[in-house]
């Protein structure tokens, strides 16, 4: 008996000791069926940025080894190196707001406010050129997100807060570049149906995901967002039916605000913090 008892006593330990180290797992990286930050998120390189850009709230490759980036306050476009870790060139394209997104086709630049105003800045490395174009949107939507569409012909808008006209579901807008205007219906819907979703269906629509950036694979245009309040990124089919959410490493990613691919499609996304920083990723 006096065994029998130790062995229930050893078993018993055990199973205590296996539901303490799952419910520390699930505290400290999220729900199980959502993908894991350390073991699916790797982080391969990152960049400390400079005081100038410890706000940064998005950036966009220029080319290999360049990122244009902005930050909140400032309506000036940083040309980050990445092989010297330096800023090399400031350009102001408007005064001081609420700027929370870049994209760049060419040699121009799209800078979204949260708004939903865009600041078309024509040849912007050299002299630039600025058109403001107003859309239907509002700072109570909070528009973080924008990006270049693969057909290069309009611009993705993601909506962080109240959706302007959805019931049910997130959009995301795209706006016409050839029309210079909004589309009325969102180009996507993020539905939250999803089973990723599962353990945040008690929440209100506006609050299952905040969407803090927007970018499109270069190659399988699929759709990935960040968000920066409850770190994660979500990964959308080019249909726009969800793929995967990733929970993000808060001491890692304490508020990613920016993604984007540079020309080889290598991912990388950007942190505001103390100091901000970008990382290089790859996902499992």
């Amino acid at each position: 008996m006096g065994v029998n008892k130790a062995t229930i006593l050893i078993t018993t330990g055990l199973v205590a000791i296996s539901l303490v180290i799952i419910l520390a797992f699930e505290r400290k990286f999220g729900s199980l069926d959502v993908e894991n930050a350390n073991s699916d998120v790797k982080i391969e390189k990152t960049w400390e940025l400079p005081d100038e850009l410890e706000e940064i709230s998005g950036f966009a490759f220029v080319s290999a080894v360049k990122v244009a980036c902005i930050q909140d306050e400032d309506g000036t476009i940083f040309i980050f190196n990445l092989q010297t870790s330096e800023i090399e060139k400031e350009i102001d394209f408007s005064d001081s707001g609420d700027y929370e997104g870049i994209t760049v086709k060419g040699n121009t630049a799209y800078v979204l406010e949260s708004n939903g105003d865009i600041y078309q800045v024509q040849d912007f490395m050299n002299g630039p050129e600025v058109t403001k174009f107003e859309t239907r949107l509002s700072s109570n939507n909070d528009v973080e997100g924008i990006c270049l569409d693969k057909s290069g012909t309009r611009l993705l808008m993601a909506i962080k807060e109240k959706d302007p006209v959805a019931k049910g579901y997130k959009g995301i807008y795209a706006f016409d570049l050839n029309l210079g205007k909004i589309q009325k219906d969102p180009a996507y819907k993020i539905t939250f149906e999803d089973k990723v979703f599962k353990d945040k269906s008690k929440k209100e629509i506006q609050d299952v995901f905040k969407p803090s950036e927007i970018a499109i694979h270069p190659s399988s245009g699929e759709i990935y967002l960040t968000e920066g309040e409850d770190p994660q990124l979500l990964i959308l089919e080019p249909t726009g039916k969800v793929k995967a959410l990733y929970n993000l490493n808060k001491s890692d990613f304490p508020q990613p605000e920016g993604i984007a691919f540079d020309p080889s499609g290598n991912l990388y996304i950007s942190n505001e913090g103390n100091p901000g920083t970008i990382h290089k990723v790859t996902l499992k």
